[in-house]
């Protein structure tokens, strides 16, 4: 983790310069680095002045410093810099590039300075940390935020990693018939729902069906995520006899609850991020204001709400539901009623997990389930 006084270290006497006249600092000698170091030192340790910054930003500007901040990535290459300057742009007029170069001008990234990191480029941390407050400032307020328990909630986590094992076992001792179309028969769908810690109910209902996954038309929410997910690892086979068969070999992973967990939401963040591109930086958001204590989930979506956009028949609001419900599902996230306010906690494991993935970078995953699909 570099500071900004480090990073201003390492800085050649030119970058030095190019700051102070870009900020209009004043210096008793232009040619003293330690003088350019210490003018610069009193701009950047300003909070205020770096909100005013903030604010004077143009949108694409302002989303470009959100994918930065929210990341966490130590360093970055100038094509994935450029890859979330085209995210953050999302079709408005800009170019890319402009948005890497006036960062690199404010003195917000720095090129590495040793032979093995001249490449990349860095956000210095105590200067995120900032920018990361600085945006989160209007949705922290007091009153938003619920600290004791609310009357009702919802904690699901571990169930889905138990009854993925539930599942496995029960393919694992009886026939499952796959009808024509790969579904797996009504009357033991049933049977199979009703055994699990969440239980749903075999869809009914004639016509189209919206959602995300292979067998997503044929199951319930829930259901579909975990079958979906299960044909992914490989744990399951649909043979060509018009069985569903256990898969010993690779189903004995399922034992290690918390690897299994968080691949889950490996998994959700691929599966929706073809809806939901900005996934990534939703789910940064999510984590940092429902954390510690509970977040009006309101709150919470105008937060996330310039990062998402209609997908088909999907409204902003309907994705984000969808979102919310599955990490609800995951345990990632609690879901609670206090009066007529509804409320979102991040839980322990939710907050271990999504430390360490959602730092995504915003390059092409190849993704191996739709190879399978």
């Amino acid at each position: 983790m570099v500071r900004i006084a480090d990073w201003l270290t390492y800085a050649d006497i030119e970058q030095l310069k190019q700051l102070t006249r870009f900020y209009g600092c004043q210096t008793n000698n232009q040619h003293s680095k330690n003088d350019l170091i210490c003018a610069l030192l009193q701009q950047f340790g300003k909070k205020n002045q770096l909100r005013s910054q903030i604010s004077t930003l143009s949108q694409a500007e302002q989303r470009f410093l959100q994918l930065l901040v929210f990341d966490q990535s130590p360093a970055y290459t100038f094509e994935e810099l450029l890859a979330k300057g085209r995210a953050a742009l999302d079709g408005m007029d800009g170019e890319p590039r402009s948005l890497v170069v006036g960062a690199l001008k404010r003195g917000w990234l720095f090129p590495g300075y040793s032979h093995r990191t001249q490449y990349l480029y860095h956000l210095p941390s105590d200067l995120g940390k900032q920018m990361c407050d600085i945006f989160l400032e209007p949705y922290v307020q007091p009153h938003f935020r619920l600290m004791s328990k609310p009357s009702f909630y919802r904690d699901e986590q571990g169930q889905m990693m138990e009854d993925l094992r539930l599942f496995l076992d029960i393919l694992g001792k009886e026939d499952i018939r796959l009808t024509v179309d790969g579904s797996i028969y009504k009357q033991q769908q049933k049977y199979i729902l009703q055994k699990m810690a969440i239980e749903e109910k075999p869809i009914t209902e004639k016509g189209p069906r919206f959602g995300f996954g292979r067998r997503y038309h044929q199951y319930p929410d829930r259901f579909s995520f975990l079958y979906d997910y299960a044909f992914y690892q490989g744990y399951i086979i649909e043979d060509r006899e018009g069985y569903l068969r256990l898969n010993v070999e690779k189903s004995g992973k399922t034992n290690q609850q918390e690897e299994v967990g968080k691949e889950m939401v490996r998994f959700f963040i691929r599966l929706y991020r073809k809806p939901i591109p900005h996934l990534p930086i939703i789910l940064r958001w999510i984590s940092s204001l429902c954390h510690p204590g509970w977040m009006m989930t309101e709150v919470v979506y105008q937060a996330v709400d310039p990062w998402l956009a209609p997908y088909y028949y999907e409204t902003k609001e309907s994705l984000f539901d969808k979102v919310v419900r599955m990490l609800v599902h995951l345990g990632v996230l609690r879901e609670g009623v206090d009066g007529e306010v509804h409320y979102l906690s991040l839980t322990p494991m939710g907050a271990k997990w999504l430390r360490g993935i959602t730092a995504f970078r915003e390059k092409v995953i190849e993704d191996r389930f739709l190879k399978l699909g």
